[in-house]
């Protein structure tokens, strides 16, 4: 999957995911042009295009987030209770040794993304 003849973008400024059928979707930054380029692919052949504007590319991902959101369960209510001072250390290292829920992670990475996303619009 190659870019346009003359046209070079630089690796960051693209993603790829390919399905289970092996079709896939590329997203390409084109700043200069001011849009993202849509393609889809199979094997080394592009099939399909569509260009978004970085405002419809913002509409997009909130879309997308949304759907994230929903699809992810809601986190259980934390049981709380009291560490007795005897027992303060052990839990202070079971809390610091980042045992952390793959939840917590994936909202993380998420709103990693997000804010990068969001700093390259508003650029």
């Amino acid at each position: 999957m190659q870019a346009r003849a003359g046209e070079e973008v630089a690796a960051s400024k693209r993603h790829l995911a390919v399905d289970e059928r092996g079709v896939g979707l590329r997203a390409t930054w084109h700043l200069a042009r001011g849009l993202v380029n849509l393609s889809l692919w199979r094997g080394d052949r592009c099939i399909e295009t569509f260009h978004l504007t970085p405002v419809q590319a913002g509409q997009l991902v909130g879309f997308l987030v949304s759907g994230l959101a929903d699809s992810v369960a809601e986190p259980q209510q934390a049981q709380l209770a009291v560490v007795p001072d005897s027992d303060e250390g052990a839990a202070t290292s079971r809390l610091a040794s980042g045992a952390t829920n793959a939840v917590d992670q994936s909202r993380r990475q998420l709103a990693d993304v997000l804010d990068r996303a969001a700093a390259r619009l508003r650029r």
